[in-house]
């Protein structure tokens, strides 16, 4: 018997698949000069890491909600060429960045926008829970094959750069 003939053979939770992600990061344009169309910021690759946790997904297999009960699985690096690769039991995952692990900066965020300040609203409680526990939508890993995942992520201006957070002060020209 050949290997690939043992690998279809077994359950489907004991085989492996293949991620291959590919990521590429936007840089906001935040007012000044117009710098036409050859001039705003292009999708350009991105390097880091990026966490998985296993998931229960919900009845469509679509979305599933980020439980921090749960441990990381693994963590997938992406290239100075945005790309990065990861065998996993087949399953059910989420991609997560690293302030969605846990509630470090979720803990964070409550406290110090408690209080309205200067051009900002106090945080939305009920945004950052759904900022932190989602539903996101889940990846799913097929034993015997690989999986693709484009992962455009862009950026924000600083005015709007922090989650469930209103502003209602000035623009820059």
């Amino acid at each position: 018997m050949h290997s690939q003939e043992r690998l279809y053979d077994q359950p489907s939770e004991q085989t492996t698949g293949i991620l291959h992600l590919h990521a590429t990061y936007t840089a906001p344009y935040c007012g000044g000069a117009d710098p036409g169309p050859d001039g705003m910021p292009r999708p350009q690759p991105w390097q880091g890491a990026m966490y998985l946790r296993r998931v229960v997904p919900d009845s469509t297999g679509l979305f599933a909600i980020n439980d921090l009960n749960m441990p990381v699985h693994d963590t997938v690096r992406t290239d100075r060429m945005g790309n990065g690769h990861l065998v996993l039991l087949a399953g059910a995952y989420l991609l997560l960045d690293k302030d969605r692990v846990d509630d470090v900066r979720y803990l964070r965020l409550l406290k110090d926008h408690a209080k309205p300040a200067l051009y900002t609203e106090p945080i939305d409680k009920a945004c950052l829970d759904r900022w932190l526990h989602g539903p996101f939508g889940v990846i799913t890993i097929t034993g015997g094959d690989t999986t693709h995942v484009d992962l455009p992520l862009f950026d924000q201006c600083p005015w709007y750069s922090t989650p469930c957070v209103h502003y209602n002060g000035p623009l820059p020209p």
